[in-house]
């Protein structure tokens, strides 16, 4: 039987090092649920609560992944010009953080538009919502900002 290798590697950046503990994708997950709890419970209507927490959860991840750059005071500016998804797992590609960050739109996007009355539902709007966060996690537009927006 053939062992599957995965990359070794140690990812020195502090700022971003921290995700590949399993306390955190609980917390996160966690995070997401207990929004939904709360906001299903305000609004009596779980697909709606959906949309709420997926339209939330793409402002935030977007501002905080894709938008915020720089990284802790010891890293001597080393991380100043990337965004904390060009940091993550030491940049690379494909790994276990990068999949559930890029997963979890999607999934989202399948709860805020399922089993719920489409005349309340917003479809454009999720929609556009998980094609900004997913064209965001392309790996043809690491470093890439458009117009200057973000640049330094």
């Amino acid at each position: 039987m053939a062992h599957k290798r995965t990359p070794s590697y140690v990812n020195l950046n502090k700022n971003t090092n921290w995700l590949s503990t399993p306390a955190v994708w609980a917390w996160y997950l966690g995070t997401v649920f207990l929004s939904w709890l709360v906001i299903s419970a305000i609004l009596d209507d779980a697909g709606l609560a959906w949309t709420y927490v997926h339209l939330v959860h793409g402002v935030v991840t977007y501002y905080l992944l894709h938008y915020c750059k720089g990284g802790v005071e010891e890293d001597q500016g080393k991380y100043d010009l990337l965004t904390f998804w060009e940091q993550v797992d030491s940049q690379v590609y494909g790994t276990r953080n990068r999949k559930l960050f890029t997963l979890m739109p999607v999934a989202l996007f399948v709860l805020a538009t399922h089993g719920t009355d489409f005349r309340k539902q917003p479809l454009g709007l999720n929609l556009v919502v998980v094609l900004v966060l997913l064209i965001a996690k392309l790996p043809a537009l690491h470093k890439v900002r458009f117009f200057g927006i973000n640049k330094y």
